[in-house]
């Protein structure tokens, strides 16, 4: 058994699940139900933010990195961060310079670190179903 738990995950989730089963019906205030809705999906994005966040940025960095046709030095996800603000950052300054090309190579880098991004916002959101099989 995994001395680390309950992780970040599963308190979110037992966190929603008191919030919706408990605290929503005894509140009355239409206002506050909202925001308690809005509360439960950031306590989603939370929990799913610390279960692919790490992997997100490993991919974003990887896929922008053969598009930028840039070495890939690292393959450490902790420091996947860091290197995918680089990454992040001299795209950012191809495109500021007007040299793009292979716009649809771009296309199709950019369409997969969003569906990826999608996984950890709102695994609901049409655009996303429409990518995964579900």
């Amino acid at each position: 058994m995994p001395v680390n738990q309950p992780n970040v995950s599963q308190l979110c989730e037992a966190l929603q699940e008191f919030l919706e089963r408990e605290v929503t019906p005894a509140v009355a205030n239409d206002g506050l139900k909202y925001k308690l809705k809005i509360a439960m999906n950031v306590l989603g994005i939370i929990a799913r933010e610390s279960e692919l966040g790490e992997g997100f940025r490993h991919l974003e960095h990887l896929v922008l990195s053969e598009y930028l046709g840039c070495d890939v030095e690292s393959t450490d996800p902790k420091s996947s961060a860091s290197e995918s603000t680089d990454v992040n950052q001299r795209l950012l300054d191809r495109i500021r310079s007007d040299d793009i090309s292979r716009e649809d190579d771009l296309l199709a880098a950019l369409e997969r670190i969003a569906v990826a991004k999608m996984a950890i916002d709102n695994p609901r959101y049409a655009s996303y179903l429409k990518h995964v099989d579900v």
